[in-house]
């Protein structure tokens, strides 16, 4: 048995991967206590007999708890060690204002707060060469004074150490023999340029490193108690899977582990259905993910943001948005019907969930106008109440002057539009038509919005897959295992050696092979992707360029034409990207980049198994799919259909982690992994 266990804002997603089937289960979350829900989860599987402890072989695991904990501020008490003269580089930033107009904005207060930032005397010139010694005494009058402020985890951020770094690395040998707390480098997580970023990256991951090491010790805790001892890994931003341990000393490096599970699952979907071009729009409780696929390739960034924090580390270009299922309905100044960014989660949640909530949100809309059921609920409800939906709904209708439904439909536009605009963000505005695309949606709410958003897009083909609840689960258990390793460089290609290349992607792959092997990779299953990051020299930014895909064995022949090579491909890429190369211009090379993967440990996909499931029966109700009214809609157990059934909407398709919305008009059918293919006219 494999278990891929996501957890959301609103609930917790388990698969169970093994006997030649996969089970998909729902849970609430427990949001004041992540790991508890899924401890309870687990322990109530084991006692069905579901999950046979010994046969587990791995339990994965992706969640925003990281995440959740840097929004909100719960971090351990964290100081800074840096260089004399740079104590302020986090409360300097850029320039950047996330308000142009608004001359009176407050930034958000810097992790470390200043008196926590403390410098010593070293210095390194931009070619790495010793400018100033490490005053080792600066150092060791550090140690009272952390001791006494009740510091909790240490950054040490040095200028060019990416270029040599000895220093940093004697500051933490320093701290760690004399103070029980974790010290994190800078130079090891990640040797690259750009003081901010580097600072930041480095500081968010030392705040994060007894926060998620608690996390994840009460996880394997709480499994070992339920007989469970297998070992945990941790989905990564990167969209690629990691030993806990380290999750646990590279926090920063899991902050969208749910959200890139989930895409990485719709790259698995795609690849096996033959579509390698997806726009993905995952919809949970909570939150809307979007992202997008090309050529079977996830899309990442190292320019990433959490909150307002920049995390550099590759991650997989996800733009989210406060639109879930539980998105709260309400009317503002100016009488205008809004939804979200607030939202009911799972505590309370929808008025429809019967624990509490007042306020109208998404999910009592799709109750209200028939799209979802009032005995089939997901993640272990009893039932929907209907009139709490209605009751909920009514107070916005009131304020409008319209009908019940009417209002329902205004929440679900609204809903919609938001969406739309969230993925003109990473198609149009970087260049790529949605048309050319197909919309593949999944999470507990994304099948029943995806054939009105694909509409409004022009996009005319839409996947929902059959694990489509619990496809961020389903992800993990699909995913690789893998590492992205990095080296700052910033030299022109014309005055870099072939030989020094050479070098330090050696070094890189030495690393990216030491990690693997801990991980339990076979030698011989490691690949390897090389690219480099490069610019016209004088530029502000780079692009990344993919310079070649091998394996271990193989001989990496780096000479003076691979270099060459390195400037024409960036050449042709920069003419793609913005329409104009400069041929003879000096291209400058920024940072060298390995990414290594292990073997693909793909589920198996003959069936989804359906727990509970009754006999089939040809079900007739009404659903409103526009304002002039309901009309008769099909009612279709998801775990009935088979291989080649075709549909024809209004169909509702409802299973026990999501329920599609098949609007008149809109055809479709069951491919022979179980996936609902939807064609738009």
């Amino acid at each position: 048995m494999l278990l891929g266990i996501d957890i959301g804002g609103t609930f917790t997603d388990i698969v169970i991967s093994g006997e030649g089937h996969l089970r998909l289960f729902k849970v609430p979350s427990t949001p004041r206590d992540p790991a508890k829900g899924v401890i309870e989860a687990l322990s109530d599987l084991v006692q069905q007999g579901l999950i046979i402890p010994d046969q587990v072989e791995l339990i994965r695991h992706g969640s925003t708890v990281a995440t959740n904990a840097l929004l909100e501020g719960k971090w351990a008490r964290t100081a800074l060690v840096t260089t004399r003269g740079f104590r302020d580089v986090l409360e300097i930033g850029r320039q950047n204002r996330p308000k142009l107009y608004d001359l009176f904005f407050d930034r958000l207060a810097p992790i470390v707060p200043r008196d926590l930032r403390y410098e010593v005397t070293q210095r390194l010139d931009y070619r790495g060469n010793v400018i100033q010694p490490l005053a080792e005494d600066d150092v060791k009058k550090l140690i009272p004074i952390l001791r006494e402020q009740g510091v909790e985890t240490v950054a040490v951020v040095f200028l060019f150490s990416y270029l040599d770094p000895s220093h940093e690395r004697a500051v933490r040998d320093t701290i760690v023999s004399a103070l029980n707390v974790p010290v994190t480098v800078s130079s090891d997580v990640l040797p690259e340029f750009r003081e901010f970023e580097r600072t930041s990256t480095t500081v968010v991951s030392a705040a994060l490193r007894p926060v998620i090491g608690d996390y994840l010790t009460s996880l394997e805790s709480g499994a070992r108690e339920n007989g469970l001892h297998t070992r945990w890994q941790i989905m990564q931003s990167n969209g690629a899977l990691t030993r806990a341990h380290y999750a646990q000393t590279n926090p920063a490096r899991i902050l969208l582990s749910g959200p890139a599970a989930g895409v990485e699952g719709a790259r698995v979907i795609g690849k096996l259905t033959g579509f390698s071009d997806l726009i993905t729009l995952d919809m949970g409780g909570t939150s809307c993910d979007v992202s997008l696929i090309q050529d079977g390739m996830l899309n990442q960034t190292t320019a990433g943001q959490v909150g307002d924090y920049p995390v550099a580390f590759p991650m997989v270009d996800i733009h989210t948005i406060g639109a879930g299922g539980g998105s709260i309905a309400w009317i503002d100044r100016g009488g205008a019907l809004r939804v979200g960014p607030q939202s009911a989660g799972a505590d309370p949640g929808p008025a429809c969930y019967g624990h509490g909530g007042t306020e109208p949100t998404v999910t009592d809309a799709h109750l209200v106008l028939g799209h979802l059921l009032t005995n089939h609920p997901l993640g272990g409800l009893d039932s929907l109440d209907l009139e709490a939906a209605r009751i909920a709904t009514e107070r916005i209708a009131g304020r409008l002057g319209i009908g019940v439904e009417h209002a329902a439909l205004g929440i679900l536009e609204i809903e919609d539009a938001a969406m739309e605009r969230a993925i003109r963000v990473i198609s149009i505005e970087r260049g790529y038509d949605p048309r050319q695309f197909w919309l593949l949606a999944f999470g507990g709410a994304g099948p029943l919005h995806a054939v009105s958003v694909a509409h409004r897009l022009g996009i005319h083909r839409v996947i929902v897959p059959a694990a489509a609840g619990v496809l961020s689960a389903f992800g993990l258990v699909a995913a690789d295992i893998g590492h992205d390793f990095s080296q700052g460089v910033v030299r022109s290609l014309k005055e870099i050696e072939a030989r020094t290349i050479a070098d330090i992607l050696s070094t890189l792959r030495n690393r990216a092979r030491e990690e693997l092997l801990a991980e339990g990779v076979d030698k011989k299953a490691v690949r390897f992707h090389i690219s480099a990051d490069l610019r016209y020299l004088g530029q502000s930014h780079e692009l990344n360029v993919a310079l070649f895909n091998t394996d271990d064995a193989a001989d990496w022949a780096i000479d003076t034409e691979f270099v060459r090579n390195m400037a024409s491909k960036f050449h042709a890429k920069h003419l793609r990207r913005y329409a104009h190369a400069e041929d003879e211009q000096s291209v400058e090379l920024v940072a060298l980049r390995l990414r290594a993967m292990g073997p693909p440990s793909r589920p198996p996909r003959t069936r989804i198994f359906s727990e509970n499931a009754s006999a089939h029966e040809d079900v007739v109700g009404e659903a409103w799919f526009a304002k002039d009214g309901p009309v008769n809609t099909r009612i279709l157990r998801r775990s009935e259909l088979s291989v080649d059934d075709s549909l024809e909407g209004p169909a509702i398709v409802y299973g026990d982690d999501a329920t599609t919305l098949i609007p008149p008009g809109v055809m479709g059918r069951i491919d022979k992994y179980g996936d609902l293919i939807l064609e738009i006219s």
